[in-house]
């Protein structure tokens, strides 16, 4: 729903009331406007293998944020999208293992209202193979994952001989963690520079340190605990390795740990913004567990306050209204609904930000507001732009609801002042 639809609904009743007459009159409606033109980027998917790739195709915006995905099955791929700048990817859809898959392939195309080719051709991406031993021994089913400086991850299981192979890896230099399935042996990750697609590279890994537990108290700001269930990550500060873990009734637990100290990757949660800090008294040690670290949510969002009243009488607060919240692109950023006193509250992750606006109006079903003699049909009201910051409360005061036409009311205590006799 838009600022402007919002905002103007009553406006548009009446609109919509003139248009009909205008029928009647002309004998005809007024022309829908036509749907804006959408261009095509279409083309062909080879390789250097032969054959046809079976890939998944990824489209992005120009910023990178993701759009959509499908399969693209018989080497030909066909997208119509709005006019503007794309990202595609292209992904060999083969098992991680395969050491002559290909590496993912990126597209940029610039879309206008006409179709355009944009072939794409598939080369075999780069390999690391090795086996993975723990303790001295095959670590069978062992968890090994290549990360790349372009934080592209690409993980692989290794077999019961430990033997791992990760293909279709793009190059980039590349750091090589490793997780042994039984949590017990841990060992410092290894870097790869410079690989590039077509070479494969061979890296024994030997995991030689026990490994330790992480038990992490979790608090908010306020002192309380975080009760929300989240997804946590811990990175050893020794080896840059990361666990991710999902947070209970105040507390998470790691364990298969390296070494050291660690830091927290902690996403929002509720009120409160993401923050990654070291955690407080976090010092693995190998073999043991660490059970009196903690980490604080330190910053809660912004928040927006007022009431809805009656403007026909500002002293009766109008329970049951619909109140919106729309940033200064018209983008719906909140809702929620006045409570008996009239107040709202918009509390969430948001950050400094200006030229907000907050719109009241009835509920989806129904003009009616109020009770007694203020059970009344109402319109729709917004604020004066405001701006918000990170942590601080903005009170936008009254919003005032004016009552519909008279001839739309069912009693005359519902006029609207400037119709009353």
């Amino acid at each position: 729903m838009s600022t402007l639809l919002a905002r103007r609904s009553s406006v548009l009743l009446v609109v919509v009331g003139l248009l009909a007459s205008m029928v009647l009159v002309l004998g005809q409606a007024p022309r829908a406007e036509a749907a804006p033109q959408k261009g095509t980027v279409v083309g062909e998917i080879t390789g250097t293998q032969g054959g046809t790739p079976n890939v998944r195709m990824r489209w992005f915006d120009k910023d990178w944020k993701f759009l959509g995905e499908r399969k693209v099955n018989g080497g030909i791929y066909s997208l119509r999208l709005n006019p503007g700048t794309y990202h595609l990817q292209f992904v060999d859809q083969r098992p991680s293992y395969d050491v002559t898959k290909y590496a993912p392939a990126d597209i940029t195309v610039k879309l206008g209202t006409r179709t355009v080719q944009r072939n794409v051709r598939l080369k075999r991406g780069a390999a690391i193979t090795g086996t993975v031993y723990a303790g001295g021994k095959p670590a069978a089913g062992a968890k090994v994952v290549a990360a790349n400086t372009f934080e592209q991850s690409y993980p692989t299981k290794a077999n019961s001989q430990g033997q791992f192979a990760i293909g279709g890896l793009p190059s980039s230099n590349y750091s090589v963690f490793t997780y042994d399935r039984t949590k017990t042996w841990v060992g410092k990750s290894l870097y790869v520079p410079k690989l590039k697609v077509g070479r494969a590279v061979n890296v024994p890994i030997r995991l030689t340190k026990k490994a330790g537990k992480l038990l992490v108290q979790l608090y908010v700001a306020d002192g309380s605990r975080m009760r929300k269930r989240v997804a946590v990550t811990a990175v050893s500060k020794a080896t840059g390795q990361f666990w991710t873990e999902t947070a209970k009734n105040g507390s998470v637990t790691f364990s298969g740990l390296y070494p050291g100290g660690y830091r927290l990757v902690a996403p929002g949660t509720g009120i409160y913004l993401a923050r990654t800090a070291s955690i407080q008294n976090a010092k693995v040690r190998a073999g043991r567990s660490d059970l009196a670290s903690s980490f604080t949510w330190t910053k809660r969002g912004a928040w927006v306050t007022g009431r809805v009243v009656d403007l026909e009488d500002p002293s009766f607060p109008l329970e049951g209204a619909s109140v919106l919240l729309f940033n200064a692109a018209g983008d719906q950023v909140g809702s929620t609904t006045s409570l008996k006193d009239g107040t709202f509250e918009f509390a969430g992750q948001y950050v400094t930000d200006q030229g907000l606006t907050v719109v009241a109006q009835p509920g989806p079903y129904s003009p009616y507001l109020g009770k007694g003699t203020h059970y009344c049909k109402y319109g729709v009201a917004d604020t004066a732009p405001f701006d918000i910051v990170t942590s601080r409360q903005s009170e936008v005061g009254d919003v005032l609801l004016p009552h519909l036409p008279a001839d739309e009311q069912d009693g005359e205590q519902c006029w609207p002042s400037d119709e009353a006799a």
